[in-house]
């Protein structure tokens, strides 16, 4: 394998050298502490084989490491001057590639060369949760995500049942995904600094959902209609989908009481809901 790249792009310096400033709106924070790099990289259990997704590679830092211990990387950025940068500075690497590309229109399935990726990246926050259904879309192109993400929205994620941060996103992923915490990172290890605590989380896809879902698309849709006005009793968050007979005929047949809250439902029990609102919608189609 090569050297490693020994110093990567100071990213203040890049930036008072282009007479700009991250973007805000792409949500740009560039790690610098090299410590948080190494963990990364230990978490995600990375060998000389791997194909390694990263999504916002920035001025390069973690895919360095990357493409140290991996065969090969494919890093998507939506800035063009950070990646016309990249590219000159990994011209001696030859297993890493950068796409010029928005992450959200991207086609994860066309970077699957038959060896399923791994996602590693520090996801720009202001589309982290786009970019995770997105990939929980193209989890079959995936053996494991490694994502930091902000503090809030790995609570989210990892949340259970009957607490505020509990939500769609907890049971989506939560459904078809294994799911740990890694480790917290504190604002001063970006340039600039966020206003708030990051967390790296990974997340492996599971071979079977955690409940019988048979269909994936009627189950997100439950799923973000139950949560979609959360002070609503479940039989009415539903009627954003279902008519009232419908609504409250499913509840009944999933043995769930009308006037509880989404919050409260257990992934089981999602599981057992959609079930019966597939099988009421069908009736009521014939």
């Amino acid at each position: 394998m090569p050297n490693s790249i020994k110093s990567v792009t100071n990213p203040k310096e890049f930036f008072l050298s282009k007479n700009s400033y991250p973007s805000k709106s792409l949500g740009q924070n560039f790690i610098k502490d090299l410590r948080v790099i190494d963990r990364i990289v230990e978490l995600a259990d990375l060998s000389s084989e791997d194909e390694v997704l990263e999504i916002g590679p920035g001025l390069g830092a973690l895919t360095s490491a990357l493409a140290d211990n991996a065969k090969r990387v494919v890093a998507i950025e939506k800035d063009k001057k950070l990646v016309e940068h990249l590219r000159e500075s990994f011209r001696d690497y030859p297993r890493v590639e950068f796409v010029h590309q928005d992450a959200l229109k991207a086609d994860f399935s066309s970077f699957y060369s038959g060896k399923k990726l791994k996602a590693i990246s520090n996801l720009p926050y202001s589309v982290s949760s786009p970019i995770l259904f997105k990939l929980l879309e193209a989890r079959q192109y995936f053996s494991s995500l490694v994502l930091m993400l902000q503090l809030e929205v790995g609570e989210r994620i990892t949340a259970g049942p009957g607490g505020k941060t509990y939500g769609s996103i907890s049971v989506l992923l939560q459904t078809f995904m294994d799911i740990t915490s890694g480790f917290r990172v504190h604002p001063a290890s970006f340039w600039p600094k966020p206003k708030v605590d990051s967390i790296v989380l990974k997340l492996e896809p599971l071979e079977f959902p955690r409940v019988d879902v048979s269909d994936e698309k009627l189950y997100e849709k439950v799923v973000r209609a139950a949560f979609s006005s959360r002070r609503k009793m479940i039989g009415n968050s539903l009627q954003s989908i279902l008519s009232r007979d419908s609504a409250r005929a499913s509840l009944e047949l999933a043995g769930i009481d009308k006037t509880r809250r989404a919050e409260t439902l257990t992934i089981e029990e999602f599981g057992v809901l959609v079930d019966k609102v597939s099988i009421i919608e069908k009736q009521s189609i014939s």
